[in-house]
C-alpha cells in the first residue's frame, strides 16, 4: 500500500457546506475554525439519520467518514436577572412566567410576574406567557387582586 492510499481524500459537511480532508480524526474544534465558528461560541453536533444530533465538545476527538454531516450549534451562555431584587441566573433564554414565579418560591395562582424597565411602567405577565429573557432583566412579583363579594 502506498503512502496516498493511507490518507486519501474524503468530503465531510458542516452548517450544509462541503469540506474535503485527508485527516481521518480531528477534535471537534478544529472541526468548527474549519467552518469559521468560534469554539468559544459554538458546538460540534454530527447529524445521525433518524435520531438526535449527538453534540461534542471541543477537545473530543472524532473519526471522521467519507459523508459525515456536522452542525454547528449555539452554546447556551448564562442569564443573569432579578425577581423582587434576588438575582438568578439561567442558560434558559424563555421561560413561562409561571416557573419564574416557582423559582421564586411564589405561587402563580396567587401572583404574577411584571418586568420592569428604567422610564416605562412595569408590564404584568399571565402565567403561561413565555418571556425572553436577557441580561439584566429586572422582574416583581405582583399580588393578583381578589374579587369582592
Amino acid at each position: 500500500m502506498s503512502a496516498t492510499d493511507v490518507h486519501k481524500k474524503f468530503q465531510i459537511s458542516i452548517d450544509g457546506k462541503e469540506y474535503t480532508t485527508r485527516d481521518d480524526d480531528q477534535e471537534a474544534a478544529s472541526l468548527l475554525r474549519l467552518a469559521g465558528r468560534d469554539p468559544k461560541m459554538y458546538d460540534l453536533a454530527r447529524l445521525i439519520p433518524g435520531g438526535e444530533p449527538k453534540v461534542y465538545r471541543d477537545g473530543k476527538v472524532l473519526d471522521l467518514h467519507e459523508g459525515d454531516a456536522f452542525i454547528s450549534v449555539k452554546q447556551r451562555t448564562k442569564i443573569t436577572f432579578t425577581i423582587d431584587g434576588v438575582s438568578y441566573t439561567t442558560k434558559d433564554d424563555d421561560q413561562e412566567a409561571a416557573a419564574l414565579l416557582r423559582l421564586t418560591g411564589l405561587n402563580p395562582a396567587e401572583y404574577d410576574l411584571a418586568r420592569v424597565r428604567p422610564g416605562q411602567d412595569p408590564k404584568v405577565y399571565k402565567d403561561e406567557k413565555v418571556l425572553d429573557l436577557r441580561e439584566g432583566d429586572t422582574f416583581i412579583s405582583v399580588k393578583q387582586s381578589s374579587p369582592v363579594a
